[in-house]
C-alpha cells in the first residue's frame, strides 16, 4: 500500500488533507508517549535502591561540593531547591553510575534488567535517548513563542542551529540566554529532555574556556566527551549557586570615582526665571519640556553630562540628579546660585548601586524599582536615552572583557570578533530581560554593532 502523502486527502473521510487532520493526531499520540517515564524511573530506583542512590547523588552530582557548600544547597530557598531536585534526578538517569553489591552499574541499566519496571516502548526509547544524548552549552538564537526554541551550540557553532519544540520554555526565555539541557532526538522533531541549566553570559567565559581545554584533541560526539562535558558543566553551575555574588566596584569611567545615585529635590516658584537662567548657560543642553543637562567633554573627547535637571508631572518641583559625589559637590553649589530664588531646596536621596544590586540579590522577593508612573512607550525612551549616553564611543575604548582591547581593534582577528558578538549578544539579552520585567518594548543595540561595521 503507498504510503499517506502529507497533502492527501485523509483516509478517514473528512475530506481534509491528511496533514490538517489525523496525522496532527498521531504525531501528537507520538510525542507524548514517553510522557512519564522519568518519574516512574525514579519512583521504582528509590523504593529498590534508596540508599545507594542516596550515595550516587551525594558522591557524584554533588560531589564537586564542601560539606559547607552542601549546607548551603540544603538551606536554599524552596524554588531554586527544587530546580537542584530536578537536574539531580535528570543526572541520575542519563549519567548516573551505581555501585550494587560490589560491581558498578549505569543506573539507566538497572531500569532495562529483568525485574525492572514496565515502560511503553516510548518510554523506554526516550529513556535510552537520555541516557545518550550529550549535556551542551547552547546559545538561544530564535524564538517562535509557544512554539519553539532555535539553539546553538556554543562549542561548535559552525554546527547547524537545532529547533526544538518548546512550548512553555519560549514563553519564558529570552534571546542569546545562555543554557545546558540535552536535545532529544524523537521521530520527527527534536525535544529538550526537560531540564535547563541556565547561567548569566558573562559568568559563562570561564566555563566555555575550561571546556575547550579539556575537550581539545577528543572526538565531539565521542562518549567520553559526553562524560567530561557533563561533569565540568553541573559542577561549574553548581558552583555559581553557593558562591556569594561577586558585586563589582562601580565607578564613573570619566572620573573614576564610585558611582552613586544622587537626587536633589526643589520647589519652583518662579518657571521664568529659572528658564531664563539655564538657557542663558553655554553648557546647558534641552527645555522645560524635556529636561536640562549640563554637558562637558571629558578627556577622552566624549561628550558628557555632570548633571540633569527633571521637571515632575506636576510641573511644581523639578530634580536635579548627579551620578558620583564629586559632580554633586561641584553641581549643587553652581545650580543653587544660578537659580538662586526660582527654587527652593527640599530634600537629597543618595542610593549606592552597588548596596542596591546587594540587597535584591539577598531577597529574591524584593520587586525592581521602575518608574511606574511612565508609559511603557515613554520608559522605552528613557531608557534608550540612557544606553546612547551610557555607550558613546563605546567602539574606541578598552574593555577589560576583551582583554583591555577596543571593539574596534578586537574584530581584526576572528578569535577576537567572537568575543565582541558574544558581548553585544550579552547586552541584547539583559536589556531583552529587563524590558519583559518593565512590559515594555526593548532598546535596540544596532547602533553598537553599526559603530563598528558589523551587521547585528
Amino acid at each position: 500500500m503507498k504510503n499517506l502523502g502529507r497533502n492527501d486527502p485523509c483516509l478517514c473521510g473528512s475530506g481534509k488533507k491528511y496533514k490538517q487532520c489525523c496525522l496532527k493526531l498521531e504525531e501528537a499520540k507520538l510525542a507524548n508517549s514517553h510522557l512519564g517515564a522519568g518519574s516512574r524511573a525514579i519512583n521504582w530506583l528509590f523504593e529498590k535502591y534508596e540508599r545507594e542512590m542516596n550515595k550516587t547523588l551525594l558522591t557524584g552530582f554533588f560531589g564537586s561540593l564542601n560539606d559547607d557548600e552542601l549546607a548551603l544547597i540544603q538551606r536554599l530557598p524552596k524554588d531554586m531547591s527544587d530546580g537542584v531536585r530536578v537536574n539531580s534526578m535528570e543526572w541520575l538517569l542519563a549519567d548516573g553510575l551505581v555501585t550494587i553489591k560490589g560491581q558498578e552499574h549505569r543506573v539507566v541499566d538497572l531500569l532495562f534488567d529483568r525485574g525492572g519496571p514496565l515502560f511503553s516502548i516510548g518510554q523506554r526509547h526516550w529513556l535510552k535517548l537520555l541516557s545518550t544524548t550529550p549535556l551542551k552549552l547552547y546559545e538561544i538564537v530564535a524564538i517562535v513563542p509557544g512554539e519553539s526554541i532555535t539553539l546553538k551550540d556554543m562549542l561548535l557553532p559552525e554546527r547547524q542551529p537545532v529547533t526544538v519544540l518548546e512550548k512553555s520554555g519560549s514563553l519564558n526565555t529570552n534571546l542569546y540566554d545562555l543554557i545546558a539541557t540535552r536535545i532529544l532526538p524523537l521521530e520527527n522533531h527534536f525535544e529538550l529532555s526537560g531540564v535547563i541549566y541556565a547561567f548569566p553570559r558573562l559568568k559563562v567565559l570561564a566555563l566555555l574556556e575550561e571546556l575547550r581545554i579539556e575537550l581539545e584533541g577528543i572526538e565531539a560526539d565521542s562518549g567520553l566527551a559526553k562524560q567530561i562535558a557533563s561533569d565540568i558543566i553541573l559542577d561549574y553551575w553548581l558552583k555559581l549557586i553557593v558562591t556569594p555574588f561577586d558585586m563589582p566596584t562601580m565607578v564613573d569611567h570619566t572620573t573614576g570615582e564610585l558611582l552613586l545615585f544622587i537626587t536633589d529635590h526643589y520647589r519652583v516658584s518662579d518657571w521664568l526665571s529659572l528658564e531664563q537662567a539655564l538657557s542663558g548657560e553655554a553648557d546647558i543642553e534641552g527645555n522645560r519640556d524635556k529636561g536640562w543637562n549640563r554637558i562637558f567633554v571629558g578627556k577622552d573627547d566624549q561628550t558628557r553630562s555632570s548633571l540633569d535637571i527633571d521637571v515632575d508631572a506636576c510641573q511644581k518641583r523639578i530634580k536635579v540628579s548627579y551620578r558620583t559625589q564629586g559632580y554633586a559637590d561641584q553641581g549643587r553649589p553652581w545650580f543653587e546660585a544660578l537659580a538662586g530664588t526660582a527654587v527652593a531646596f527640599i530634600s537629597r536621596e543618595i542610593s549606592d548601586p552597588k548596596g542596591m544590586v546587594a540587597n535584591s540579590q539577598k531577597n529574591k522577593t524584593i520587586k525592581k524599582q521602575q518608574p511606574a508612573s511612565l508609559p511603557p512607550e515613554l520608559l522605552t525612551e528613557v531608557i534608550k536615552a540612557a544606553i546612547h549616553n551610557l555607550y558613546e564611543g563605546w567602539a574606541d575604548k578598552p574593555l577589560p572583557i576583551l582583554d583591555g582591547q577596543t571593539p574596534r581593534s578586537a574584530i581584526t582577528t576572528l578569535e577576537g570578533l567572537e568575543q565582541v558578538k558574544f558581548v553585544l549578544h550579552s547586552y541584547e539579552q539583559n536589556e531583552a530581560q529587563q524590558a519583559k520585567e518593565q512590559h515594555r518594548e526593548p532598546v535596540s543595540y544596532d547602533f553598537l554593532w553599526q559603530s563598528i561595521g558589523l551587521t547585528p
